[in-house]
C-alpha cells in the first residue's frame, strides 16, 4: 500500500524555509519534508492514503525570539561599553570672590602722641651746660591720603600724612654753675611721605610703614620764674624718619577703617645767640602715637581671585 506524503501544489502552499521536519505519518512511517517537497509515496497495500506534514510554527518562533534577544543584547552591550568609556569628571569648587584693596583713598584720623624732647643748653661759648629731657604729649589730628596695589593677598602701597598737633611739656633743669632754667618743647605739626605693604584677608588687612619724616616744634629757654623765655628755637625739620603698622578693615564696599601705630624721628636742630649769650648743642625730638581713622576708597569694588 502507497501512502502519498503530500502533492507538490500543497508543497508550495506549505514550504518550510529551509527548516527540515521530520513527522510519523497515521500509516505508521516516518517521513523527512523538505522545503520543496516532492511527491513521497511507499506501498503498505492497494489503497493511497494522504498524509500532510504540519510544520511547528513554536520551533519557528523560538528561533526568531533567540535572534532579537541576541541583537538587543549586543545593542545593550555596545552602549554600556560607550557609557563606561566615558571619563567622569568631577565639577570644579566654586572660587571665592575676596575684597579688592587696590585703588586710590583719603581719609582722616585723629590720635594721641607722647614724645621726648632731649638736649644741652649752654652759653655762647658752649661753657656752662645744662642737659634735659622733657616729655610734651598731647592730641594730634589730620589727614592723609594714598593709593594701594593688590597682588594676590599682599598689598603695596604709598601714603602721605600730615598730623596737626598740640604736644607740650616744660620742666626746670640746672646748668653746670647752679643756674636754673626753665626749657620747654611745643610740637606744632608733623608729617610724612611713605611706603606700605600689606597682608589682606579678605576684608581686613595688617600692614607696616616706613619713610620720610617731617615737622616743626618750638623749644624755649628762660631762668626759672621769669615771666618769658630769653630765647626761643623755631625749628621746621625736613630730615626726620618714621615707621609704624596698623590694622585696616573695609567695613564697607568703599569705606575702610583703621588703627594705627606710628614712631617718628624729627631729627635734630641747634643755635648759637650771641645777643642772649646761649646757645643749643643738639635739640632731638621723637614721637611715638597711636591713632584711628576712616578712609573713602575710589572707585568700584572689583573682586580679586584668591589663590592661597
Amino acid at each position: 500500500m502507497s501512502c502519498l506524503l503530500m502533492s507538490r501544489k500543497a508543497a508550495a502552499n506549505r514550504r518550510c524555509l529551509g527548516v527540515e521536519v521530520t513527522k510519523i505519518c497515521h500509516c505508521g512511517v516516518q517521513v523527512t519534508a523538505f522545503p520543496t517537497i516532492p511527491d513521497y509515496q511507499h506501498s503498505q497495500d492497494s489503497s493511497r492514503t494522504l498524509c500532510f506534514v504540519t510544520l511547528f510554527k513554536g520551533k519557528i518562533m523560538k528561533k526568531i525570539t533567540l535572534a532579537a534577544a541576541a541583537l538587543v543584547m549586543g545593542i545593550a552591550s555596545a552602549s554600556a561599553a560607550d557609557l563606561a568609556a566615558r571619563p567622569y569628571t568631577k565639577a570644579p569648587a566654586p572660587i571665592a570672590a575676596v575684597y579688592n584693596w587696590t585703588g586710590l583713598y583719603i581719609g582722616a584720623d585723629v590720635g594721641y602722641g607722647w614724645g621726648r624732647s632731649t638736649g644741652i643748653s649752654t652759653n655762647a661759648a658752649g661753657f656752662f651746660p645744662a642737659p634735659y629731657s622733657i616729655d610734651p604729649s598731647g592730641v594730634i589730628g589730620g589727614g592723609f591720603v594714598g593709593y594701594n596695589w593688590q597682588v594676590s593677598n599682599v598689598v603695596l602701597g604709598i601714603e602721605a600724612d600730615w598730623q596737626a598737633a598740640d604736644l607740650n611739656d616744660s620742666a626746670i633743669f640746672p646748668n653746670s654753675a647752679g643756674t636754673l632754667y626753665n626749657i620747654g618743647t611745643s610740637v606744632k605739626d608733623y608729617g610724612s611721605v611713605r611706603g606700605r605693604v600689606g597682608l589682606a584677608f579678605d576684608r581686613w588687612m595688617v600692614f607696616g610703614t616706613a619713610g620720610w619724616a617731617w615737622g616743626s616744634w618750638d623749644t624755649s629757654y628762660g631762668f626759672a620764674g621769669a615771666a618769658n623765655p630769653f630765647v626761643t628755637m623755631n625749628v621746621n625739620s625736613s630730615d626726620g624718619w618714621t615707621a609704624g603698622a596698623g590694622i585696616e578693615y573695609a567695613f564697607a564696599d568703599n569705606w575702610l577703617g583703621r588703627v594705627e601705630y606710628r614712631y617718628t624721628d624729627l631729627g635734630r636742630a641747634s643755635f648759637v645767640s650771641l645777643l642772649t649769650n646761649s646757645a643749643e648743642v643738639g635739640n632731638r625730638v621723637t614721637i611715638n602715637d597711636v591713632r584711628v581713622g576712616i578712609a573713602y576708597k575710589f572707585g568700584g569694588p572689583a573682586p580679586v581671585v584668591a589663590k592661597y
